[in-house]
């Protein structure tokens, strides 16, 4: 294959990029091959700054145009994928009733439709190495078609070096789409929700056996419906940190992290500042064990009675029974930000176990089980309106299937039950769902 880009500036917000891709040969059978042009548009989101997205845009397209492109390792990769699902509560109500309520019918179920297209990126530059995708989508729903939506997916990351012995990441995301119902259960309309991030991260390895290490992150989380505008919140989180590496690639470490949240509300703003152990240790060839731990303070503005200090930990252990099936598990306590009316944040304990299987080179098997118990804290403006008393028991089990058809065509299929057990009105709710996901890589 023979492939070109052309790359152009409009408005002074968004990149235009044509790949042109032109077949080296016809196919005798057929008569020939068209020439195929995809136009991908590429838009400046308020988080990544002009500056930033313009230069590295037109870096990518400089890079690829020219290139030798075909056969295995492809830096320049086209995408079409659809994915069918079929949820039987779609908008995680309790039963009939409350859907009569807020629908106007004792119907909870509903078949979608989605259609991604994309393009996928992965150029290696000596020691600094390029990944990206660049996605749009549509779905379309059956029954509750007022949620039709269109979505977006870009995701940009240099791995960049600096000799041997310093390197790490610098990139950004920007992901529009629907709003979960999991996660926001106030409202039934469509809720689109746009979350943008830019991150950079390095480690320097001063010492054989030590490195210090650091990151930054700038989160923003916005919602396009005006009832919900009350929970864009701006995070921003920096994180250092030492760690002591051992000849067996197991390492020990601690590190010291600070963020800071804002809201539109800013009664509820926050700042946080943890202190925590990290363990990564390699047991034998088989086993793993990774924690990270330890002390955690979340102080509100103007409200101290919403104030959290304690322990947060996550352990994560990874065993192969054999060279084709393997086992993980994660035990956690961990606080977190919730979007929800009433609560602030929850608390939340949880496991969960995974067991995967490599059938074949092609196919694999994985099924999983998680529980998790949260405790929330209320909205600071409504303290001592009976929100601290909420508790819930959230719990997943899913199977999930691979199959690699091709080299450029895969399948996923995913079946899945949630349930949720809660002390509030209406905050039980029970569903299960079928997905198939069908990708095509050019």
């Amino acid at each position: 294959m023979d492939h070109s880009v052309k790359c152009a500036s409009h408005d002074n917000t968004s990149f235009f990029c044509l790949l042109t891709t032109m077949p080296l040969a016809a196919d005798q059978r057929g008569g020939g091959f068209p020439e195929i042009k995809i136009m991908l548009r590429i838009q400046s989101p308020a988080l990544i700054p002009l500056p930033l997205l313009a230069p590295l845009t037109m870096v990518v397209c400089a890079l690829f145009s020219g290139s030798a492109l075909a056969g295995p390792g492809d830096v320049f990769t086209p995408y079409v994928g659809i994915v069918v699902s079929h949820d039987d509560n779609l908008f995680r109500l309790s039963g009939p009733e409350e859907a009569l309520l807020r629908l106007g019918t004792s119907s909870l179920s509903d078949t979608y439709r989605r259609l991604n297209v994309g393009l996928a990126i992965d150029k290696q530059i000596s020691q600094q190495r390029i990944t990206a995708n660049l996605g749009l989508n549509r779905t379309a729903y059956n029954r509750f078609t007022q949620l039709d939506n269109d979505g977006k997916d870009l995701q940009v990351n240099l791995n960049w070096h600096l000799g041997t012995h310093v390197e790490g990441n610098i990139g950004t995301t920007y992901v529009e789409s629907l709003t979960p119902f999991s996660d926001l259960r106030a409202t039934t309309e469509r809720n689109l929700r746009t979350q943008k991030r830019l991150f950079a991260d390095g480690a320097w390895r001063f010492h054989p056996s030590w490195q210090v290490r650091g990151s930054v992150a700038q989160d923003k989380l916005n919602y396009a419906l005006a009832s919900q505008r009350g929970f864009n919140r701006d995070l921003n989180t920096e994180v250092v940190g030492i760690d002591y590496l051992s000849p067996t690639k197991s390492s020990v470490g601690i590190q010291a992290g600070h963020s800071s949240a804002s809201y539109l509300s800013s009664i509820n703003n926050y700042s946080q500042n943890e202190l925590k152990g990290k363990i990564d240790w390699y047991a034998t060839g088989k086993s793993r064990l990774q924690f990270l731990g330890g002390y955690v303070e979340r102080k509100h503005d103007g409200a101290p009675e919403r104030d959290y200090s304690g322990t947060n930990a996550r352990v994560v252990a990874t065993h192969a029974l054999t060279g084709k099936i393997g086992l993980t598990a994660n035990v956690y306590r961990e606080i977190g930000s919730i979007d929800d009316l009433i609560n602030s944040y929850s608390l939340n304990n949880g496991v969960s176990l995974e067991a995967a299987w490599e059938i074949s080179p092609k196919t694999r098997l994985a099924a999983q089980l998680l529980n998790e118990r949260r405790s929330y804290a209320p909205n600071a403006a409504l303290v001592g309106q009976g929100g601290a008393d909420r508790e819930d028991t959230y719990r997943r089990a899913s199977l999930i299937g691979n199959y690699a058809a091709t080299r450029k065509w895969s399948l996923l299929l995913i079946a899945y039950r949630d349930q949720q057990t809660s002390n509030q009105t209406f905050g039980n709710y029970r569903a299960t769902g079928l997905s198939l996901n069908s990708r095509y890589d050019f």
